[in-house]
């Protein structure tokens, strides 16, 4: 489902365009980073008392709320001008093919980042909606992609210390924003 989600997000990515996906990166990461940061206050104070499912959909709610409003912004500056001509280098045609192609893959790792937050939500609530959904068998191909979720693999979220990590990506994905604008 993961991947199907980041294919799916492409598609979404190509008929959006680079601009409006780089906005959209932004809030997803940010978001992810904010979740990631505050985990041990969320989940150790807040949601300690509720039951799994409940702090699942607590947690899944702030991340999809996040993602909708970051799905809304509009893009950065005055790409598109009169009659959604582009005037830029390399004539219009030339930009919309690369906006397109460039925009499907940011498309597609917004929507690695999405259901890998998702998923990283239930593993970390033990999968509290069994029998409907459970976790993947050991030594399955769903067991060894769980150590491919955007908060394992780049925030090595479930061995720790990897806050630093995350941080460097946030910073850097803030000024390639800037630059953007």
């Amino acid at each position: 489902m993961l991947w199907v989600m980041a294919v799916f997000f492409g598609v979404i990515g190509v008929i959006r365009g680079l601009r409006r996906e780089i906005v959209s990166f932004g809030g997803i990461v940010l978001a992810t980073f904010a979740l990631f940061q505050f985990d041990v206050l969320l989940r150790g104070v807040f949601l300690a008392s509720i039951p799994r499912d409940q702090a699942f959909f607590v947690q899944a709610g702030l991340f999809c709320v996040v993602v909708y409003f970051a799905y809304q912004t509009r893009s950065f500056g005055g790409g598109y001008e009169g009659g959604g001509e582009v005037r830029r280098e390399g004539g219009p045609r030339a930009n919309r093919f690369q906006d397109a192609i460039l925009g499907g893959l940011l498309g597609a790792l917004n929507g690695y980042l999405i259901w890998g937050a998702i998923w990283y939500f239930l593993d970390i609530n033990d999968y509290p909606f069994a029998p409907l959904i459970t976790a993947p068998a050991a030594n399955s191909i769903s067991a060894q992609a769980l150590n491919a979720i955007p908060l394992v693999l780049i925030g090595n979220a479930t061995g720790g210390g990897g806050s630093q990590v995350l941080t460097v990506i946030v910073v850097i994905m803030f000024v390639v924003v800037l630059v953007v604008m």
